[in-house]
């Protein structure tokens, strides 16, 4: 253990430059990425692992001054002349405290003041333990951002903190300039013995720099991000977003027809575009080597979540692609933990500018190769209804199926939106659900609160759980007769039987599936409901002409009494594109037999 002792000698440490606290080496690094070279440090203890890793790096200009609330006005000054970031860095405890004049002047004067305050390992908050006062809100009012750095012990606490010190560093000058608070833990034995005195990196990681293309900048830098999505294959995954207007339509047909590209859609994208694919039945199906295979050069992520897999499936190929998140804020998204570029617009105008800065249509072969593997399995909603035994999927399937032209389309949460992937709709149909955080709270009363305003036929697929959590939304004087209610119930949580490993959980019915016997018929009939219920295949498709027919001028809710272990097994059995093929063989065989022995078998294959 190399620790700095009295009397050791300068040769000793000619070679040793930075901490060895990896925090602290994330921050040195992105320090001189962003170009902060100005710091005005006052004496301590706790920030020493900083204060000698910025003492021994060339790139850095350092200047003692002790005491802290001269010091931050000094660094003003600083700013006010040099016209860049300057920071200011003091230990823990009430030496922070004296940063507050000079954050509160900076923030009203719009002048970048990075504050770097060394702090104490939280654990020990408010346990009698000296130097320590609640350091994070100290400035939090008039800081454009405010983050703590926490210790570094593996690869995610390393993305974690180069990912938030980024965020940090990229506010001092974006828009208009202010301070900014980088607060950084340091404690002497963890995770590293000594390490507030170990010195034993002389190499700096390799901490990538997040770059931030706005509207500001310069034409220059905007043909060259162009010329970079020109040359590369280009996965963009729309997310969540409203349906969209006729000109965003056209922005959008305009870019995908300029660069080599594919659109990862679901149902709640509302886009229907040239070039574009869902997604979602193909991040099931297809293995890892077909994954690879569709691996993209540059990654565009955008708008809200997406139902896909697709994320989760193209993150072992990570290291592969660049990622670029547009974001109307400018703010980083880095579900792939690379630590992406940010272009600071919205998707519309995204859209528009790049396709402005190309004058020509690109080679669609990047495309194509997504499009093969999407036909040969099969598109969505082109199944068969026969081989799809009596359940929630083949409720959903035939829902979807007829639901008028111009309709409104809201999907509960879990696993009803899960099955309508499956799936397409009519293009014309808009799709909602409460999607933004994955609850099952409050479906059906945003269904209702559309519904009553959009005055088109309105359709909602609920699950049992999600519909009897949100049953008042049925006791307000909202409901019209435009709302249509497919309710699948199936008695609990089907969706927690089809997790790995929870069929072992001896109250899996009890207290994670929530299994029930009720059922919504009185409810539904005393809020002026026209009530319909099915339990095999021919009662729901008599209920579903009824279910669809808008000249019933009255409130109409369908219940659909399934099996959860049929509702499980048929997702994996029937829309596992190999067994339905099989499946489909067999049937085929069957119809080619005497009529009584050709429905014994179709009866033996359900």
């Amino acid at each position: 253990m190399n620790n700095i002792c009295a009397g050791d000698s300068a040769e000793k440490w000619k070679n040793k430059m930075y901490s060895s606290l990896k925090n602290i080496q994330i921050l040195v690094a992105l320090l001189k990425k962003y170009e902060v070279r100005h710091i005005v440090i006052s004496a301590g203890t706790r920030h020493t692992p900083l204060v000698y890793s910025l003492e021994h790096d060339n790139f850095f200009n350092t200047y003692s001054v002790v005491d802290e609330r001269s010091a931050s006005f000094f660094a003003i000054g600083l700013i006010e002349k040099l016209k860049e970031p300057v920071a200011v860095c003091c230990t823990s405890g009430t030496a922070a405290a004296n940063y507050v004049s000079a954050a509160n002047e900076a923030f009203y004067q719009q002048l970048p003041l990075l504050l770097l305050t060394a702090d104490r390992n939280h654990y020990y908050m408010f346990q009698q333990e000296e130097q320590m006062i609640p350091q994070e809100n100290l400035y939090r009012d008039v800081c454009k951002r405010v983050v703590t750095l926490p210790h570094v012990r593996d690869d995610k606490d390393f993305w974690y903190c180069s990912r938030i010190c980024n965020e940090a560093l990229m506010e001092l000058r974006h828009g208009e300039a202010g301070p900014v608070h980088i607060n950084f833990i340091v404690e002497n034995d963890y995770p590293i013995p000594g390490g507030i005195v170990k010195f034993d990196a002389q190499v700096l990681p390799d901490v990538r720099k997040t770059d931030r293309l706005s509207l500001e900048d310069s034409k220059e830098k905007w043909f060259e991000k162009a010329d970079m999505l020109s040359d590369s294959k280009i996965l963009i995954i729309y997310g969540q977003h409203q349906p969209i207007g006729k000109s965003e339509k056209e922005s959008i047909e305009k870019f995908v027809k300029a660069y080599n590209c594919v659109v990862s859609v679901d149902l709640l994208s509302n886009l229907h575009c040239s070039y574009s694919v869902p997604t979602f039945t193909l991040c099931r199906f297809l293995n890892n080597q077909d994954m690879e295979s569709l691996c993209p050069d540059v990654v565009i992520t955008m708008n809200g979540n997406s139902i896909s897999e697709i994320k989760q499936r193209i993150m072992p190929f990570k290291d592969r692609f660049l990622h670029i998140h547009v974001s109307a804020k400018g703010e980083i998204s880095d579900p792939f933990k690379c630590l992406p570029d940010v272009i600071e617009c919205s998707p519309n105008t995204f859209f528009e500018k790049f396709a402005s800065l190309s004058n020509r249509e690109a080679e669609h072969s990047y495309f194509e190769k997504w499009n093969n593997h999407y036909i040969q399995i099969g598109k969505n909603g082109n199944m068969n209804d026969d081989y799809i035994d009596y359940s929630s999927i083949y409720a959903v399937q035939q829902c979807l199926k007829n639901i008028p032209q111009g309709s409104l389309l809201h999907i509960a949460n879990s696993n009803s939106i899960r099955i309508a992937n499956y799936f397409n709709v009519n293009n014309d149909v808009e799709v909602y659900a409460n999607r933004g955080s994955n609850g099952i709270d409050g479906s059906m009363s945003a269904f209702i609160g559309q519904s009553y305003i959009s005055k088109v036929p309105s359709f909602l697929v609920i699950g049992d759980l999600s519909f009897f959590y949100d049953m008042n939304a049925l006791w307000n004087g909202y409901v019209g007769g435009n709302v249509r209610i497919l309710l699948c119930n199936n008695s609990g949580g089907a969706i927690f039987h089809a997790f790995p490993g929870l069929n072992n959980v001896p109250t899996l019915d009890e207290h994670i599936a929530a299994q029930h016997s009720a059922n919504a018929e009185k409810w539904v009939i005393s809020r002026g409901f026209k009530y319909l219920s099915a339990k095999n295949k021919a009662e729901f498709d008599n209920a579903m002409n009824v279910f669809t027919d808008m000249s019933v001028n009255q409130p109409v809710l369908l219940e659909v009494f399934t099996d959860k272990e049929t509702d499980k097994n048929c997702i994996y059995n029937v829309l596992n594109p190999y067994h339905k093929g099989a499946k489909a063989l067999r049937h085929k065989i069957a119809d080619v037999l005497p009529p009584g022995v050709k429905q014994t078998i179709k009866n033996i294959l359900k």
